[in-house]
């Protein structure tokens, strides 16, 4: 019968689950959620009972100590009524008043008619200013003083009124709390009894069904389909399906490590499509020094000679440097130097440049081959076609825990519909069309794969005024692990 009732729940087991978890979850929540909103109720009325009652008790000895001692002084004459400070204890006490009549408590109707005396004792204060300013004898003051007393003891008496009505209401809220618990606990039990009741039925009905484990492995099976690989099937309650469950966790780190091998794998195809790159762009400017070499040579300028064929043999120890990818950026600045003597005897005077690189930053590790590509970039596509010649600036510094470096020319520039090929190559990962972003492309490239950053080189320009070229790497001190 009681496997009847729940069938006609649903087919699903899940379903059938779910919905007798809401019941019995409703059965829990609902009253516990009453009784809190009940307590919470109460509790906060009494609370405001008993600021209020140390509210009000905090009037009487101001008005008793404060206030009268104030006006005997000022009787006795060891301060005059205009040094006195009387008015200001009145209107701190008023306003304090004011604040607990607009409360709709027990003590208001007590509360009003004391401030209505405060406002007697206040006429009585004015009076004894009056009379004094006017010359009166200190048998008159002393009249008056004991009237004030009288008055403001009256007010002290009514305070303790309110008091006591507090204390009354206090009572009454005490005792309705008292009854909203008993209430609440009676309720409570009986729900507990009634949830326990309901889930023994529900759990006799729902153990017949062995539905549980395997649809357990089902979402977990539909989990690691869905690419979601660091999940395990949890070991099941029911024997017969310890051993499929085992081979669906096996299956999953199988595929993840799989998964993982193959990146790798197409990282290290990836590097090695950029070493290939890199090695093809240096036959025609080993071609273009040697000429120049020769022609010095012919020229009989051995010094010469001797500088540029030393910077060439600097610039490719420097350039293999024994297969590494990663170099100290001293040797890339000494890699530059080289590269720049070589320009500079080939372009002279149509080639100027200026290097800022703090030394301090010449043992950090740094990617072989990122600046180079930009100075040359810079003077084959813009200093070379920019009437006159240019000027090249290269300033590599610290910037927090990343290191940034800027190539900036003053030569031809490029046009606006050039500069967003060149962008939209960086962006899409294609290599652009022709020779000027090609470069570029190439070290942007190795730049977001080797740093495993998102963002690569940054390129703006202006035809006519120059570019400039830029990127963020972060620093590091020691070689890292991130040759393939």
């Amino acid at each position: 019968m009681q496997h009847r009732f729940f069938s006609r729940l649903g087919k699903s087991l899940r379903g059938r689950i779910s919905l007798s978890m809401v019941v019995v979850m409703l059965l829990m929540i609902i009253p516990a959620l009453a009784s809190i909103t009940m307590m919470t109720t109460y509790a906060t009325r009494y609370h405001d009972v008993i600021t209020r009652m140390d509210r009000i008790s905090s009037l009487s000895p101001v008005i008793s100590d404060e206030l009268l001692g104030e006006m005997w002084s000022i009787v006795a004459g060891r301060e005059t009524f205009a040094q006195g400070k009387q008015f200001q204890t009145l209107n701190a006490v008023s306003r304090e008043m004011d604040l607990l009549i607009q409360d709709d408590s027990a003590s208001r109707i007590k509360m009003t008619v004391a401030r209505n005396t405060m406002n007697t004792l206040t006429r009585y204060i004015e009076n004894l200013g009056e009379q004094m300013e006017s010359g009166s004898t200190v048998e008159e003051d002393e009249q008056t003083l004991a009237e004030i007393r009288n008055v403001g003891s009256l007010v002290v008496e009514m305070l303790g009124d309110a008091i006591t009505a507090e204390i009354d209401a206090s009572m009454a809220t005490s005792n309705q709390l008292q009854r909203v618990v008993q209430a609440t606990l009676l309720m409570e039990v009986s729900l507990l009894l009634g949830t326990l009741v309901f889930a023994t039925i529900a759990q006799r009905s729902l153990g017949q069904a062995i539905g549980g484990p395997i649809l357990q492995l089902k979402h977990f099976a539909g989990m690691i389909a869905g690419g979601h690989l660091d999940v395990r099937a949890p070991e099941p309650e029911v024997s017969e399906l310890s051993d499929l469950t085992l081979s669906l966790n096996t299956m999953a780190g199988k595929l993840a490590e799989l998964i993982q091998e193959n990146k790798r794998e197409q990282d290290n195809l990836k590097k090695s499509e950029m070493r290939t790159l890199q090695a093809q762009i240096a036959p025609h400017f080993l071609y273009n020094t040697l000429d120049a070499i020769i022609w010095l040579a012919e020229s009989r300028k051995a010094s010469e000679v001797i500088n540029v064929t030393r910077a060439l043999s600097n610039f490719f120890r420097i350039s293999l440097s024994g297969g590494q990818d990663w170099i100290t950026l001293g040797q890339e600045v000494e890699h530059l130097q080289g590269y720049l003597t070589i320009q500079k005897v080939r372009y002279r005077d149509i080639l100027d440049y200026d290097m800022q690189v703090d030394e301090s930053l010449y043992g950090l590790y740094i990617l072989k081959l990122v600046i180079q590509p930009l100075v040359e970039n810079a003077i084959y596509h813009g200093i070379k076609n920019r009437r006159g010649g240019g000027r090249l600036s290269i300033v590599v510094e610290r910037q927090g825990d990343r290191l940034s470096v800027r190539v900036h020319d003053n030569g031809a520039g490029m046009s606006a519909q050039r500069l967003e090929q060149v962008r939209q190559a960086f962006s899409t990962g294609d290599a652009p069309e022709g020779e000027t972003g090609y470069g570029l492309y190439s070290v942007d490239k190795r730049i977001r794969l080797y740093y495993n950053q998102p963002e690569g080189l940054k390129v703006t320009s202006v035809q006519g005024e120059g570019t400039t070229i830029e990127f963020n790497v972060p620093i590091l001190a020691n070689r890292g692990d991130q040759d393939a």
